[in-house]
């Protein structure tokens, strides 16, 4: 009897890939739920609201961050919801960069994913950066909590800042093994996390706030309004916190070539991922706006959320308290580190980055792009250096990734709604004609928080707390502009396929073979034609 050569059947992610251009060289190995961790890890609530607490108190009060959530919240699903529709058409490893290709077509496609691409990686660094930065100061703050007598200051904080990001890093290198279990550790701390803060708040403090404090007190300590300027745009300011906490769930896409039915679990963890953070932000928010005894006092001390912390459930429950938020901007930094690797990775693929062969080369063990994950490193290092001459330093950075990320969102968006919605095809997740308001409203926020966060964060501006936002946005749109211009225009198309027509047309064949397998039953023989 002649034996049988048993072939691999594609798998629909493979088959759905090779259809968008691409062979599958990254390792497939990421469930449902660890891609959700992922997402939730990048678009960490916690290390946004607690290190940006005083920020928050002085820019607004109380108000700011209550309605202020909700209000940013309400726009990011409207963003959120027309990215996940994409995502589920273009499950790809580059994501917002190979969307907007698409969508932009020939004649738009390569100069807007030319700036996708850099846009979307300012966001990522700055928000690795953002996210370590902030765990190091208030790992700093621990340090002199448990000792009085110790002073940390600016060149010790960014010390254990470097500290943070290289064993970030090092998780990176491990490979799948290391970031599964990141994934699932980082899960578990933000949601249970931010249950245990919060009800230890509200079980520990000797002082509760009246709900008129909560949502209606404004407080300015910016000077804004002294100097003659409205309340409301004090408050606007004071949303930076809210949109800070609520970004990077774009990691989700960047993971798809790594993650098992992403067509639909790519989609699904972005949507999951804001729904989660809205919940857990605004209890965390409560339990902090109830329980903060003194605003002024607050402020004062350097970090307003270590101070509620252990007014109310003294030195040690503070501690306590701090190291869940540490844990999880550690882990933040390292999901992001992640992502940002992966968005790399997609426009090297596309021969977008200097030296393109070099960065695209995986690491033969893990199948992961290590280079690029010790570029992004550097790259989040250099961009924290301004934190020991700069008392705006993590304001300034939380602004960069906004920006950065806000930007990046809203460019496909803009292309689906306009030059892009005549070839686009909806996928699985879908939302009709809902699409277009959905993309409108994201889009017009995004307008007015590139604005916002541009501006001074104090009046008037004092050089140690200058906002270096602009300084940073301006420098990626001379050096994106600048190289396009002078280059890059010349020779950059956007994604480059790597896999031929033949391939695309085996897969095709698979898919319908393998939809006949299922029609048919397996004891049965088919005729021979």
């Amino acid at each position: 009897m002649a034996s049988k050569t048993v072939h691999q059947p594609a798998t629909e992610d493979e088959i759905r890939l090779a259809k968008l251009g691409y062979q599958q060289n990254l390792k497939r190995q990421f469930s449902a739920f660890q891609n959700f961790g992922f997402v939730l890890t990048n678009a960490s609530v916690l290390i946004g609201v607690i290190p940006l607490y005083s920020f928050a108190l002085t820019l607004g009060g109380p108000v700011a961050l209550t309605w202020g959530w909700l209000l940013v919240a309400s726009f990011v699903m409207c963003i959120g919801l027309c990215m996940a529709e994409i995502c589920s058409t273009y499950p790809t490893a580059g994501g917002l960069y190979y969307w907007t290709a698409k969508l932009g077509g020939r004649k738009y496609g390569p100069v807007f994913s030319w700036f996708e691409a850099w846009f979307n990686s300012l966001g990522q660094v700055a928000g690795a950066s953002g996210s370590v930065l902030s765990a190091a100061q208030l790992l700093g703050a621990m340090i002199t909590i448990a000792n009085p007598g110790t002073e940390i200051n600016e060149y010790k904080t960014y010390g254990i800042f470097l500290a943070l990001v290289i064993t970030g890093a090092l998780v990176n290198t491990m490979g799948g093994i290391g970031l599964k279990a990141t994934s699932i550790f980082s899960v578990w701390v933000h949601i249970l996390g931010t249950i245990v803060i919060v009800i230890v708040l509200f079980a520990t403090s000797s002082h509760r706030n009246s709900a008129k404090f909560v949502f209606t007190e404004f407080h300015d300590g910016s000077g804004y309004t002294a100097a003659g300027y409205s309340s409301f745009l004090v408050f606007l300011l004071g949303l930076l916190p809210s949109q800070w906490s609520m970004l990077g769930y774009d990691s989700s896409a960047h993971m798809s070539e790594e993650t098992q039915d992403s067509y639909i679990n790519g989609p699904r963890g972005i949507v999951y991922t804001i729904i989660a953070a809205v919940v857990m932000g605004w209890a965390l928010i409560l339990g902090l706006n109830f329980n903060v005894d003194d605003i002024e006092a607050a402020i004062a001390s350097g970090n307003a959320a270590a101070y509620v912390f252990t007014q109310s459930a003294g030195t040690n429950g503070g501690l306590f308290l701090l190291s869940i938020v540490v844990s999880a901007g550690w882990c933040c930094g390292i999901g992001t580190l992640a992502a940002n690797s992966r968005m790399f990775y997609a426009f090297a693929r596309d021969g977008g980055l200097p030296y393109s062969k070099f960065w695209v080369g995986l690491d033969e063990r893990s199948g992961m792009p290590i280079r690029l994950v010790w570029l992004s490193a550097l790259l989040v290092c250099i961009l924290a250096i301004p934190s020991m001459f700069s008392l705006s330093a993590l304001s300034a950075v939380s602004g960069i990734s906004i920006i950065g990320f806000t930007v990046s969102y809203a460019i496909p968006v803009f292309l689906r709604i306009t030059v892009g919605r005549k070839n686009f095809v909806q996928s699985e997740f879908n939302l009709g004609r809902w699409s277009y308001l959905l993309g409108g409203l994201g889009c017009a926020w995004t307008a007015l928080a590139f604005v916002l966060f541009n501006l001074p964060q104090a009046w008037p501006v004092k050089a140690s707390e200058l906002n270096y936002t602009p300084v940073a946005v301006g420098f990626m749109l001379l050096f994106a502009g600048g190289w396009w211009a002078l280059d890059a225009r010349r020779w950059f198309k956007g994604p480059t396929a790597d896999i031929d027509m033949d391939s695309i047309a085996k897969a095709e064949f698979a898919e319908a073979q393998r939809a006949l397998e299922i029609k048919v039953p397996s004891d049965e023989t088919l005729p021979v034609v």
